[in-house]
Formats: C-alpha cells, structure tokens, sequence
C-alpha cells in the first residue's frame, strides 16, 4: 500500500470561473497563481494552493491531490499500482504528480516535491471560561473580524460512490487509508458510508481525511477545511450569508468526528465546508461499526440529512 502524508489540493472545471474565484475568496481562499484559463488558491498555512479552478464548458470534480514523501513513492505507485507517467506540475511550488484511477472511476493524483509557502500569522484561537473550568481571567475575549476566515488547511473531502464494499478494499488496500467508523445498513456487513483516515502510525491525525458516501453515483459531495474554532464558522457564515451565497447547512456538529462544522455551495454546485475542533486518533484507534438507522447530522440541529446530501 502506498504511504500518503496528507491531502494537498482539489482540482475542479468550472463553467464560471470568475464566479468560483469570487465564492473561493469569500470563502477564505487566496490567489496563489493564475495561469490563462486557471487560478491557483492558497490558504493561511504553508501550502503552496489548496484549490485549483480550471475554466471549461462543464462543472466537474478532476481529482483530489494526496501527497506523499517523495517521487520514490510516485514511482511506486507507477509500478505497483498501474498510476500514469510522472509529469511535472504547473502550479506555484513545482513538483511532480502521477494518477490513480479507482474502481469507481474517480481520479486520484499523488504529488510530491511541491515547494511549500510561507504560512500566515494566524489570529489568537478562542480561550473559553467553561462552567468547570474559567482560565481566562481579566481578559476580553477576542472577537474575529466579520470577513472570510483564515484557512489552515484542506483537512478532508467526502465523496459519493456506488460499491461501498469494492471502495473500502481500495482505500485500504491501496492507498493506505485507515477506517475510523463505518455505517452499515441491516447487518455490520453491509457498509454503506464510512471515514477514513491517513495512517500515520503513532502521529496524531484527524479522525478522518476522506469520506465516502454510497449513493448509487460517482462524483465529489464536498471539500473541507479547517479554520481556528467555530466562532471563526459562526462569524464566516454571516460573512457569506451577507455576500449572498447559498447555504446547505448551518454551523452543526457531526457525532462522528466530533467536528463542527458549516457547508455551503459554490456556483459550480460543489459544497465547501469549513471545520474545527475534531477528533485526532492514531493507527492504534481501532474502526467503529454504527448502524445508519441510528445516525444523526447534527447534534444541534433536529433537521434531517437529505438535506445536507441534496
């Protein structure tokens, strides 16, 4: 199995790019790089970009970018696992990149050698008087200014598919992913969604860098990074919601994952989402097994999750 490192950026075509810079930006996203028909965004942290928008006559998901240590492991990929040619990449920060196709037909592109940035200096995080415990003491709590937040980085994406058992195998088999929990329907053997993690030993990761969702089709459901806490998620959503962008989902918490978390929908119908504060487990964690009669979206909210998958 291939040794990932971390998700590095998404690439998405888009009918309306200047549309998609401006959602981006609003977003919490910056201009890194434009090329003739493409804009390169970077976060607040030491990536080189996140997100690649390319202009074309459709909207679609081109493929997440995964990277690893260095091009041994591209090549790896090459010989091992039937990945494309390496090629050298366009973007800010260099580097070289080969493709994976899964069983569902989805690209998946592995990167390394990308020079990074020089990250930003980030506000102060939150410090919270608890009922239990009151550590901020003759303080004023800092409050963000109302604008997009700063993003750290792309800490996950979900995606649909159609086999979830085929998808499963892939995952671990091929790119090393390790799974956190698992929904199933019926029977603790039939998986129908689960959250995957990168194995990185005895490193602290987040519970989840990928998550899958089978609903009879192929395709991206949304992207997300994460921001300093969740008064940065409730300041943004009101940021957005004055710039007039679509919402799909108030600032929530997941069960799983423990995450706040708040989407919203890009012009090219893609959902972007903004996190914090979520679980961190190592390889040791074992996977957890949950029945999907039993699952819930949002611990604050009583709205049903059709929504969030419309």
């Amino acid at each position: 199995m291939l040794r990932l490192t971390g998700l590095h950026h998404v690439n998405f075509a888009v009918r309306d790019l200047g549309s998609s810079e401006r959602f981006a930006i609003d977003f919490g996203l910056q201009v890194a790089a434009r090329t003739e028909h493409s804009v390169f965004l970077r976060g607040a942290g030491n990536g080189a970009y996140l997100l690649r928008l390319e202009a074309s006559d459709r909207d679609a998901f081109l493929g997440a970018a995964w990277s690893v240590a260095d091009a041994n492991e591209l090549q790896r990929a090459v010989a091992e696992y039937g990945a494309t040619n390496l090629s050298e990449l366009a973007g800010p920060g260099g580097g070289h990149a080969v493709t994976l196709t899964d069983p569902e037909g989805l690209p998946w592109h592995l990167v390394a050698d990308i020079a990074p940035t020089i990250a930003q200096p980030l506000r102060e995080s939150l410090r919270i008087n608890t009922g239990a415990a009151k550590d901020r003491r003759g303080v004023t709590q800092l409050k963000p200014p109302l604008g997009p937040p700063q993003l750290l980085k792309l800490g996950h994406i979900g995606i649909f598919i159609q086999d979830f058992a085929r998808q499963s195998q892939w995952l671990q088999n091929v790119l090393g992913l390790l799974p956190s929990d698992v929904l199933y329907a019926g029977s603790p053997d039939h998986g129908i969604g689960g959250f995957f993690r990168l194995n990185r030993g005895a490193e602290w990761v987040d519970h989840h860098a990928l998550a899958v969702f089978a609903m009879g089709k192929a395709d991206c459901h949304h992207i997300s990074f994460e921001v300093q806490d969740s008064e940065a998620q409730f300041v943004a959503h009101r940021w957005l919601s004055k710039q007039g962008w679509e919402p799909v989902w108030g600032v929530g918490r997941h069960p799983l994952g423990s995450h706040v978390f708040d989407v919203w929908r890009a012009p090219c119908g893609y959902r972007f989402e903004t996190y914090s504060d979520t679980d961190l487990c190592t390889a040791a964690e074992p996977m957890h097994l949950h029945d999907v009669k039993h699952a819930q979206m949002d611990l604050w909210s009583n709205e049903q999750p059709d929504r969030y998958f419309k």
